[in-house]
């Protein structure tokens, strides 16, 4: 059955009620910010105090009052300051960065997280929340050594593990048993076949179909032109996934792949069939984006162009002449480049606008701050020190909200078919009109609809 919606069935009104009255007046988005860190020595940061909140309203943001009434009430914690007396909460925390592909944004954000969990939400139990970073640069074997340190460090009881392109297989088996570990996105099938770990975004498993279920429902398209970066691995696990969607959904399409980057992508649209059809996805990482923009330009293409919010990257504003391509984009959660069309996003910002004012607030940012807040939620409730098997428990038995996300998540819902970590299938389509104006975001459930391993 057909589910997408415009925005959130109860836009949080039970938890939000308290700010209703200032997020009705917000009007305007600030511009998203670059760390500029790209080397692996690099280690991001996070400022570490907040302002007064007169900047999150300079930018028509809520204040950070709003954000503590809101978020306190969601973790169950306290509104204020963590207990400094009191001994530390550590979570182990195994990114990505300093190589290709590099999410320096995450390590940022979570940073961002623990210090706001910190400062406003009274912490863990009244402890404060201490996060022990380690990060993989682009080999396996970095993140086995990641691993075998959380293994190792008796602090620790919770590792939460952002986004990895390699090595997650490594990091599972090391720790199993012997340390929680909290999923956040998957990028691979590793991620959503592995038992007792919970990937409470959907990645490629829910992108994919929703994409498919938007074009088919909602543009009511009946031929597709799908490109793809057949050297980038999750692109073309992505072209795989959206044609079996296409395919149950009985749309007809055609893919043609190309080079991640590559200045020829008009003859792969060309070649797609993109001048003809009723519209063009588009998926890639950022470095192919801009090329996109270009040949969609220069080739005339009159389709809509639905592509990954890797495009909405502020190196593709700023390679773009300024702005972003006038497409829809689909991401895992709501859109934060905008948050004066949704709660979440804006209160999401006002913490990123507070605690780490340069940084980017898009890419893996809302799913790396995300996972702190949902950690603090976990911990609240099962205490600093849970067992494996707790963590797993409280998992399959969180139905949500997902904050950023939609209302309902259920873990484990597809275990019958090979992904029993998969929490969600829920993804979010915006399109944008230039100048900073975006429309409200659609809410789409692919369900299983082209689900594969």
């Amino acid at each position: 059955m057909t589910d997408y919606t415009r925005g959130s069935r109860r836009t949080w009104r039970a938890i939000a009620a308290a700010s209703t009255g200032v997020l009705l007046g917000l009007t305007g988005c600030s511009s998203t910010g670059s760390n500029g860190q790209t080397g692996a020595s690099a280690a991001p940061s996070a400022a570490v105090t907040a302002g007064s909140g007169s900047e999150a309203s300079a930018a028509g943001l809520p204040s950070l009052s709003v954000a503590q009434s809101t978020l306190s009430t969601y973790v169950g914690g306290t509104p204020g300051s963590a207990d400094a007396s009191k001994p530390p909460v550590y979570i182990g925390f195994i990114t990505q960065h300093g190589g290709i592909p590099s999410f320096p944004e995450a390590q940022v954000a979570a940073e961002a997280a623990v210090t706001f969990v910190n400062d406003k939400l009274g912490g863990v139990q009244g402890r404060p929340l201490t996060l022990v970073p380690c990060v993989v640069v682009s080999a396996q074997e970095e993140a086995l050594n990641c691993a075998q340190k959380m293994a190792n460090d008796e602090r620790i009881q919770v590792v939460q593990l952002s986004l990895l392109t390699v090595g997650t297989a490594a990091v599972y088996s090391t720790l199993n048993g012997r340390k929680a570990v909290v999923g956040q996105t998957p990028a691979s099938p590793t991620d959503v076949a592995a038992q007792g770990v919970y990937q409470p975004w959907p990645g490629s498993y829910g992108i994919q179909g929703g994409i498919a279920k938007y074009v088919a429902d909602v543009l009511k398209a009946k031929h597709v032109a799908v490109v793809y970066d057949g050297d980038d691995p999750g692109s073309a696990f992505g072209a795989k996934s959206v044609a079996a969607a296409f395919g149950q959904l009985g749309v007809s399409f055609k893919q043609v792949a190309t080079q991640t980057g590559s200045a020829d992508v008009a003859s792969a649209l060309v070649s797609a069939g993109a001048l003809d059809a009723d519209a063009v996805v588009r998926i890639s990482n950022t470095p192919s984006c801009v090329p996109t923009a270009r040949a969609v330009q220069q080739l005339g293409v009159k389709a809509p162009v639905i592509a990954l919010d890797f495009c909405t990257d502020d190196s593709v504003r700023q390679a773009n002449g300024g702005d972003l391509p006038k497409w829809t984009y689909v991401g895992q959660s709501r859109n934060v480049l905008s948050p004066q069309t949704d709660e979440q996003a804006a209160i999401y910002r006002s913490v990123m606008n507070a605690y780490a004012p340069q940084a980017k607030v898009g890419g893996l940012a809302p799913y790396a701050w995300d996972s702190i807040i949902l950690d603090a939620k976990m911990l609240n409730q099962l205490g600093a020190a849970p067992k494996p098997a707790a963590v797993s428990d409280w998992w399959k038995g969180f139905r949500g909200p997902l904050f950023l996300g939609p209302d309902r998540v259920t873990c484990g819902f597809l275990a019958d078919k090979g992904l029993p970590s998969l929490c969600s299938t829920t993804v979010f389509l915006t399109g944008y009109q230039g100048g900073g104006r975006w429309d409200r975001s659609i809410e789409v459930n692919a369900e299983s609809i082209g689900i594969t391993k």
